[in-house]
């Protein structure tokens, strides 16, 4: 059975998006050879954060590299690969795993029927980027702007928390491998990096790559 949902691969790149099932889960953790180390370490993580420990490695493993992985202080994953990044998501029965020579930022949303991400724009929706969004299709672009704002968080580290104040997004159209400008706000300097997104079933992927 093909869990694999969606697949990118270029020179430097490589992003996958699969199901999660449970039974693939606790089959997998069966198979899976952990140090001491590693196995306190798991069984310390959410249930969420436990889901993406495993998921790497399933992804690594299918995909046939093998590198270690290790995580810093605020557990983000790191390989031990010399030039090798990696950025990870995960959305209800979805992961989304990107590796790349470059810094990368990666996530992935699902289209939730109870429109929480509407209920929580206040807190990641800025002025500038209401005026452009199309009321007809209001979550569509609240979850791709959310997202391109994860993403730039993933790629800077995790240092700036404040999604209204650090980030911003440039106007967009929906419109099929459309690359959309967005940006990381310093007090000294900004920078623009271009993002992307593929929506994949119920779920929207966005990606920025630093090159």
């Amino acid at each position: 059975m093909n869990f694999c949902a969606y697949k990118f691969n270029n020179l430097h790149t490589k992003i996958i998006v699969f199901r999660w099932e449970h039974f693939l889960e606790t089959t997998f953790l069966e198979k899976l050879i952990l140090s001491d180390k590693e196995k306190m370490f798991f069984l310390s993580l959410s249930k969420k954060r436990k889901r993406e420990f495993l998921g790497i490695r399933y992804v690594l493993r299918y995909i046939g590299m093998k590198m270690n992985i290790f995580y810093n202080e605020k557990r983000k994953p790191f390989l031990f690969s010399e030039g090798k990044n990696i950025s990870l998501s995960h959305s209800f029965e979805k992961i989304a795993i990107a590796i790349s020579s470059y810094q990368i930022g990666i996530d992935i949303e699902k289209l939730r029927k109870d429109n929480k991400i509407v209920k929580i724009k206040k807190k990641f929706l800025r002025k500038d980027e209401s005026i452009f969004i199309n009321p007809n299709y209001e979550e569509d672009y609240l979850h791709i702007i959310w997202g391109i704002k994860e993403s730039l968080y993933k790629l800077e580290g995790g240092i700036f928390y404040s999604f209204l104040d650090h980030y911003k997004v440039s106007p967009f159209c929906l419109k099929k491998d459309y690359c959309i400008s967005c940006w990381i706000l310093k007090k000294t300097y900004s920078k623009k990096f271009s993002a992307f997104y593929r929506k994949i079933e119920e779920h929207y992927l966005v990606y920025i790559i630093d090159k």
